[in-house]
């Protein structure tokens, strides 16, 4: 296969910059609302939930191609002005699908990122349009798609003039009738692997099923999936479409609370809580709170794990100078690099350390009084 790096003359990982907004980088990019634009309330709600959690992009289908005539097939014009005005009053970006080159005219100048729908992955005469416009173009994984076919398309648009691609994986149809598609989350090692363009995961058209969505968003997360583009909606039950596996306001924003958990441990961030240029003094300490509740969350989980390492040590050997001297150097290197000040990291973990060590020997000492008040030989 074609290694799509040379695309372009491009060696290095790109990322695509949209109004401040930076995809591809160490940030984890949330993308959420509604699959079809139904009113101005609807999209109004669920821009605030997208910022609530985090969020930086406002998605909603205003033409929508679906697989039954019959099917709501999106307000058009109308549902594009709920969005772009739900997204300026939160201050987000918004991104909506095109299907043909008229959608693509009455779309083009208003939004800030333009999707192509997995049924469109391979019309290629609309993928040479989008290449002649500047805008960035999430472009979807189609139903049957392999690996290679998706970044050829995505070369149709590249080499038409574009660079500002945005590939996204969103499951491909299987046997598998548990879900509505099989994410292939080994796609975007691969697509990252053979290209130089960002990749985010859409986890809703892949599952089918809201039950699924959170465990699905952190995996691509852990996999290397550079965003997340989520179906939300206020009212799901009354979706016009997708009601089933769209997330409910509250279940959005507890997962985007869970993301920068599975985003630190793979050396990416994403923060919970209001974002923007204007930032104020209760939304940065929102952010605070997210991060102190991780943290204390970590802290837990490590204390767990020292009193399992406590029982297979003997009691005089419970404190290890070295270790905790090689634990500490490699911390200073990891927050010199991350911009942390060393000498908060020299006066944290020893406190740590100690507090471990103590509580190692506690337990042991407990542990050594339960069996001696025990005789052997006594039933």
């Amino acid at each position: 296969m074609k290694d799509l790096r040379l695309a372009g003359l491009n060696t290095e990982r790109s990322t695509i910059e949209v109004n401040g907004v930076t995809i591809g980088g160490k940030e984890i990019i949330l993308m959420g609302g509604p699959c079809a634009v139904e009113s101005s309330i609807q999209m109004s709600q669920s821009a605030e939930t997208v910022k609530k959690a985090g969020g930086k992009i406002l998605r909603g289908g205003v033409f929508k191609p679906r697989t039954s005539p019959y099917s709501f097939q999106g307000l058009g014009q109308e549902g594009l002005n709920y969005l772009v005005q739900a997204a300026k009053e939160q201050d987000l970006l918004c991104v909506t699908e095109v299907i043909d080159t008229l959608s693509l005219e009455l779309v083009a100048d208003k939004v800030d990122i333009i999707q192509i729908g997995a049924r469109n992955m391979q019309n290629f005469e609309l993928l040479k349009l989008l290449g002649k416009i500047t805008k960035p173009i999430i472009l979807k994984r189609g139903l049957s798609a392999t690996i290679e076919e998706w970044l050829l398309a995505a070369e149709y648009i590249m080499s038409a003039g574009n660079p500002r691609v945005i590939l996204c994986e969103r499951g491909i149809r299987t046997y598998e009738p548990s879900t509505r598609n099989t994410l292939d989350l080994s796609a975007v090692g691969v697509a990252k692997e053979l290209s130089h363009l960002p990749v985010i995961v859409d986890p809703s058209h892949a599952a089918g099923r809201r039950d699924l969505i959170s465990a699905l968003a952190k995996a691509a997360v852990a996999v290397g999936a550079d965003g997340l583009l989520i179906e939300m909606h206020p009212n799901p039950a009354k979706a016009a479409s997708d009601g089933p596996q769209s997330l409910y306001p509250e279940q959005f924003v507890q997962l985007a609370r869970e993301l920068g958990k599975v985003a630190g441990s793979v050396n990416r961030v994403f923060v919970c809580g209001e974002q923007g240029d204007k930032e104020t003094l209760e939304s940065l300490r929102a952010q605070i709170d997210c991060i102190d509740q991780t943290l204390i969350e970590s802290l837990a989980a490590r204390m767990q794990i020292v009193r399992k390492v406590g029982d297979q040590k003997r009691l005089d050997r419970v404190k290890d100078a070295s270790r905790e001297k090689e634990i500490i150097q490699r911390l200073v290197n990891l927050g010199t690099e991350l911009q942390l000040s060393p000498e908060l990291i020299r006066k944290i973990y020893p406190l740590i350390f100690e507090f471990a060590v103590q509580s190692q020997i506690r337990n042991k000492l407990e542990k050594e009084k339960e069996l001696s008040c025990y005789p052997i030989g006594s039933n």
